[in-house]
């Protein structure tokens, strides 16, 4: 194989296997939902065991083994959790997302600890965030 076609191949793979755009380098598609959900399960296995969710960062610690997702994601600010807010059956309101949802869009965990997609305006204007 000549050099030049041999060039032209490795160019070729390295474009197809780089990507275009969408996720910032390092995170991979669909890391911030896998977090989301595995705090949604957390959240909820809390609940079932009359215990209450981390009320602060020094708090995550006790819970992190269950989180083996979410617990790096929350301490890298990939993830943002609305610290105190419990799983409640039927609530829409935001329990955690995703730290670009406000300028981007991107994941939310509602507290009934499903996830869903918003766009940055429906998070701006419509999301209700929980309180504690």
């Amino acid at each position: 194989m000549s050099r030049t076609l041999w060039a032209v191949v490795v160019a070729a793979g390295l474009a197809m296997t780089s990507g275009c755009g969408g996720s910032p380098p390092g995170a991979p598609i669909g890391e911030g939902k896998a977090a989301l959900e595995d705090l949604g399960q957390m959240l909820k296995d809390l609940a079932s065991e009359n215990r209450k969710p981390p009320a602060k960062l020094a708090e995550l610690e006790a819970v992190e083994p269950m989180i083996p997702v979410a617990g790096p994601a929350v301490r890298s600010g990939e993830v943002v959790y609305l610290w105190g807010t419990p799983y409640a059956a039927g609530g829409t309101q935001v329990a955690a997302h995703e730290k670009k949802v406000p300028t981007e869009g991107g994941f939310v965990l509602l507290q009934d600890g499903t996830v869903k997609e918003m766009t940055a305006s429906e998070f701006q204007a419509a999301a209700p965030k929980a309180k504690r």
